[in-house]
């Protein structure tokens, strides 16, 4: 008996305990509150686009132009809401602010917007909805419940147990059998009735309880400074983003374009503006007037560019010398054989003294020029005006001839070789540019092209429209050459273009003011700087084409 006394005590308050009210209870957790932007209305025309966001008793105007996204700074807009009229204030970065106590408590409110600026007007309306405040998630309202069960439960087992003691010497089985009893069921019903206590609150709703307006979110303020990723794909970009990133649409016109090829190519020099100096002998470099030409210098045509002082090995030194020295030997002969001839003119034949005088010239001429071998060099000059683009020649470097040491450019005479592998594309031509890595186009002219295949391809020639920027020779590019063929597509910049997660091509549609969505397009190079969309696209869509790139990193 007095065993199963002791497990009664402890046991059963256990068990009550391990109801619903014990620690072991797990109540249904309150719902989570979701996230939502600040009250906010957004109205369209054909003209502007308008967004009205709530916060801190202000309304923050955005006017945008519709069809472009560009923000408008000289704009009047008055605002009407029943007996409510306001003037919107201009601020910096094209902001406007209004007063917006008249809607602070929760409720629907009819705007009606009146939009002049110095080229045209317009009327916009919406609907401003302000939710009913949400309740913050507490903390678990009835923690010390639980804690007071525990409490009051030992403590009467306590009680009880101290008491039998008190009474054990001096009473019968019987009675300590009867009073734990008394004991057990009082500890029974103390925690039975602060449990029901507990199950009676009311966990599902809050005392003032958001349930009250269905449908609507507590209002985050956080989130209408950040760009988001949605569920569906798209991505939800406040107006304040848009205009720190720039974004910049165009409506999608399905027009006819023509259909374009694109080839590789390279930067070439002009054959008619730009040379090659090269050594017609072997020799020794010696610098010209004004030392030798360096790469990027400026020259003009006939200007020396260096010296080449010819070198000859031993032998033929000597031949050289010693046929000079009996040029000048015989040159000397011949010179008095002169002085005795016209000092017996009249009594000698005429003929024998001009022969004399002939011998004597063209041993004067060979004497010239075989002493000019021995000490002469070859002046390189420039074979036309223009700029060193490329020099290997040194100061004392020996050279053999043939050798190429200075090419000359003109940098605003350029052309461009691209490589064809269709003979057909060379009567199908109608226009081109080429793409450099920068996003600059050159609008190029077709010149002509190879009847004869080098490297099973066939080279075309274009030239290069002025003004150029800086290019290289020899620089690769992409060319786009328009065939006389068209095509039914969406000219767009190729900075709209960018990769979805899977690698496809895609471009961000403005489906409203603050959200865009990706759409999976195909296209084909329309030229240098533009592509023609040729799927994906529907007239009307607004694209976006500047600040595509940021959106596809919104995450």
């Amino acid at each position: 008996m007095k065993w199963f006394v002791q497990w009664m005590l402890f046991v059963c308050p256990a068990i009550a305990l391990a109801g619903p009210g014990g620690p072991g209870h797990d109540h249904d957790a309150p719902p989570a509150v979701s996230a939502a932007s600040a009250p906010r209305v957004e109205a369209q025309s054909d003209s502007f686009e308008l967004v009205a966001v709530l916060d801190n008793g202000k309304l923050t105007l955005y006017l945008d132009r519709f069809a472009t996204n560009e923000p408008v700074s000289d704009a009047r807009i008055q605002i009407e809401s029943g007996t409510f009229k306001a003037v919107a204030q201009p601020g910096a970065v094209s902001i406007y602010t209004a007063p917006g106590a008249a809607f602070a408590q929760p409720g629907q409110y009819p705007l009606v917007f009146t939009i002049q600026t110095a080229d045209s007007s317009d009327l916009l309306n919406g609907i401003l909805i302000v939710p009913q405040p949400a309740a913050g998630k507490s903390a678990h309202g009835h923690d010390w419940t639980e804690w007071l069960i525990w409490i009051v439960s030992g403590v009467i087992v306590l009680l009880g147990v101290a008491w039998l003691l008190a009474r054990r010497a001096r009473t019968s089985h019987a009675t300590i059998a009867r009073l734990a009893a008394v004991f057990t069921m009082g500890t029974l019903l103390t925690s039975a009735a602060l449990t029901h206590a507990h199950e009676g609150e009311d966990h599902g709703k809050d005392k003032k309880g958001a349930a009250a307006t269905p449908g609507l979110a507590a209002i985050d303020t956080t989130s209408d400074t950040s760009a988001r990723r949605l569920a569906d794909g798209g991505v939800f970009m406040p107006k304040s983003v848009q205009r720190q990133l720039g974004i910049r649409t165009t409506v999608a016109e399905l027009v006819d374009l023509a259909q374009s090829i694109e080839l590789n190519g390279r930067i070439i020099s002009d054959p008619n503006a730009g040379g090659r100096v090269q050594s017609s002998q072997s020799g020794r470099i010696e610098p010209g007037p004004r030392g030798l030409a360096t790469l990027g210098q400026k020259i003009i045509r006939g200007e020396v560019l260096a010296y080449i002082r010819p070198i000859s090995n031993a032998i033929e030194l000597g031949n050289q010398r010693a046929q000079l020295a009996e040029i000048n030997a015989q040159h000397g002969l011949v010179q008095k054989k002169i002085t005795r001839l016209e000092a017996l003119e009249g009594s000698v034949p005429r003929k024998e003294i001009d022969a004399a005088r002939a011998e004597f010239a063209s041993l004067t001429e060979r004497q010239a020029a075989v002493g000019a071998s021995l000490n002469t060099r070859e002046a390189l000059v420039a074979p036309v005006s223009g700029v060193i683009s490329a020099a290997s020649a040194i100061t004392g470097q020996v050279v053999e001839a043939r050798e190429v040491l200075f090419e000359i450019v003109d940098p605003q005479r350029l052309m461009v070789e691209a490589l064809a592998y269709d003979p057909m594309i060379l009567a199908d031509i109608a226009g081109a540019s080429a793409a450099l890595p920068q996003g600059v186009s050159l609008p190029l002219v077709f010149v002509g092209g190879a009847q004869q295949l080098r490297e099973q391809a066939l080279p075309l020639v274009f030239r290069i429209k002025p003004p150029l920027p800086p290019l290289a020779v020899g620089q690769p590019l992409k060319v786009v050459a328009q065939t006389k063929r068209t095509v039914k597509g969406v000219a767009l910049p190729l900075a709209a273009l960018t990769r979805g997660s899977a690698g496809d091509s895609v471009v961000w549609v403005h489906t409203g003011a603050e959200k865009f969505i990706a759409r999976k397009v195909r296209f084909q190079a329309l030229d240098g700087s533009r592509a023609a969309v040729t799927e994906g696209l529907i007239a009307g869509d607004r694209v976006v084409t500047g600040g595509a790139a940021a959106l596809a990193q919104v995450r």
